[in-house]
């Protein structure tokens, strides 16, 4: 029987079995959803308890290195799970190549990983739905990202500013490191990657599972040890 992966987030629970991705909100979700499996590993930075129940369990931590990749972190084991396995597959699905990983979810995330597997460190910020919640006279739920436009009404300026000012952080970010590094992998992660990608400036790879696909290559290769 397959391996069940699993990424736990703080908005929605994502698994992959026998090649299928899925996913759904955490309000949506309960155990009943997930296929039988004997082996489930998890990557979680949401409440674990969700799993509350299922057997042959393996919570998946950070590692200080993990084949070319080594970590920026001074404690490793600090750095989110999450990026952690992202980092992993793009060492592997981009091989040779200085890649930043942006992951846009609740949080929005920065890492650089130079060709040789060396992490340069990473970034964190809020999300586009954490941001548009941060102002409680303001707070919206909207997913939408319109750009360049002015508004007449507070709630069409607070949908326009907070999405100007995701997008600027980003687009910023990008021509740092590009003037710092040189060419570089961009890739997107995350929730909001889509969305995202396909209003920036810069050419990108739009990987909405990757954290799932770094957990399944960690899987692999760890499978003697766990």
């Amino acid at each position: 029987m397959p391996n069940l992966f699993i990424d736990i987030g703080n908005t929605a629970i994502k698994w992959l079995f026998n090649g299928d991705y899925n996913s759904v909100l955490m309000s949506d979700f309960n155990v009943g959803l997930l296929p039988e499996a004997d082996q489930i590993f998890v990557s979680c930075v949401g409440d674990r308890s969700v799993l509350e129940g299922l057997k042959n369990t393996v919570f998946v931590e950070s590692e200080s290195t993990f084949q070319q990749f080594i970590s920026a972190y001074e404690s490793p084991q600090e750095l989110g799970v999450d990026r952690f396995l992202a980092m992993i597959a793009s060492v592997d699905q981009y091989p040779n190549q200085t890649r930043l990983i942006i992951d846009a979810g609740s949080a929005l995330t920065f890492d650089l990983l130079l060709a040789d597997g060396k992490h340069k460190g990473g970034l964190i910020m809020p999300g586009l739905g954490v941001l548009r919640r941060s102002f409680k006279q303001f707070s919206s739920e909207s997913k939408q990202l319109l750009l360049g436009q002015s508004a007449n009404n507070t709630t069409d300026a607070w949908e326009y500013g907070t999405a100007q000012m995701l997008m600027s952080v980003i687009n910023e970010q990008i021509n740092n490191y590009l003037n710092q590094y040189g060419d570089l992998q961009i890739i997107l992660t995350g929730g909001d990657a889509k969305m995202i990608g396909i209003r920036l400036n810069q050419q990108t790879q739009i990987k909405p599972n990757l954290v799932l696909d770094g957990l399944a290559l960690y899987a692999q290769v760890r499978a003697g040890l766990v």
